[in-house]
């Protein structure tokens, strides 16, 4: 891209293309990595797709919170057998 002021090309395609793959590359990491939980949905966006928790168990990452949600899962289990006696 020309730059008048200097008087040449001041970016080339080589730096555009390496912005776009940063961009690119962030993009991905901050859809996986960071928990996006806190933000509100509807049941209709619930419903209407897989959430990024069964993505990451599906994918074998996140063991420590599957591991930790069966744990929650069967303490609520026997919590509800304990009132049903």
């Amino acid at each position: 891209m020309y730059d008048p002021s200097i008087g040449q090309e001041s970016l080339t395609t080589i730096d555009v293309v390496g912005v776009l793959v940063g961009h690119i590359v962030f993009g991905v990491a901050a859809t996986l990595l960071i928990d996006w939980s806190w933000i509100p949905l509807s049941p209709q966006q619930r419903e209407s797709g897989r959430s990024l928790k069964d993505i990451k168990t599906s994918w074998g990452w996140d063991e420590e919170t599957n591991n930790h949600d069966k744990y929650q899962n069967a303490e609520k289990k026997s919590l509800v057998k304990n009132d049903n006696e």
